[in-house]
This record gives C-alpha cells, sequence and structure tokens, in this order.
C-alpha cells in the first residue's frame, strides 16, 4: 500500500504586538498547550489578528510573553477560523 505524502505549510516569520495575554489551553492527550493573541505588522498591508500556538517546551517560552510585548515568532501557518501559526521558534527583545 502507498503512503500517502503530507504537504506542509511553508515556514513564516512575523513581528508583532501581543494584544492576548498567553494562556493554556486543555487537550484530551493532556500535552501543555498555550495560546495566545498577536497583531501582526505588515509593510504590504494592515495589520491583522493571528493565533500564536505552542506545545511542550514551545508553550513554556509562549508563556514569557506579556501584553504589549513586540515578539518575532517563526513557525508554520495555516488558516482555521482566522490566521494561526504554530511556533517553532520566538526571539524576545
Amino acid at each position: 500500500m502507498k503512503k500517502k505524502k503530507v504537504k506542509l505549510n511553508p515556514i513564516a516569520t512575523i513581528t508583532g504586538v501581543v494584544t492576548k495575554c498567553p494562556q493554556r489551553v486543555a487537550t484530551t492527550t493532556n500535552k501543555v498547550m498555550v495560546s495566545m493573541m498577536v497583531e501582526v505588522q505588515s509593510d504590504k498591508r494592515s495589520n491583522y489578528p493571528m493565533r500564536v500556538t505552542g506545545f511542550d517546551e514551545r508553550a513554556l517560552s509562549l508563556m514569557l510573553c506579556r501584553k504589549g510585548q513586540i515578539v518575532t515568532i517563526t513557525g508554520r501557518s495555516s488558516y482555521w477560523h482566522g490566521y494561526q501559526l504554530v511556533m517553532q521558534d520566538i526571539s524576545l527583545p
């Protein structure tokens, strides 16, 4: 039986201001998952909100963010009930 290739979303880097503080999200598998909202700043279009999600160790990095802080995040983007980004790396000033 042939295995189906999974197409991964491209990696994106965003810079924005935290608009909603990070909060822990309950999962059925009891994994650590944190979600927060960022207003992404762009030269090509107006600012737009994006949900950033982190799992395990990356979730702990997200918990260090505070409202109003400027962050740069790298991860895989998608669109489901709004723009989303699954975090791979974060840099805090």
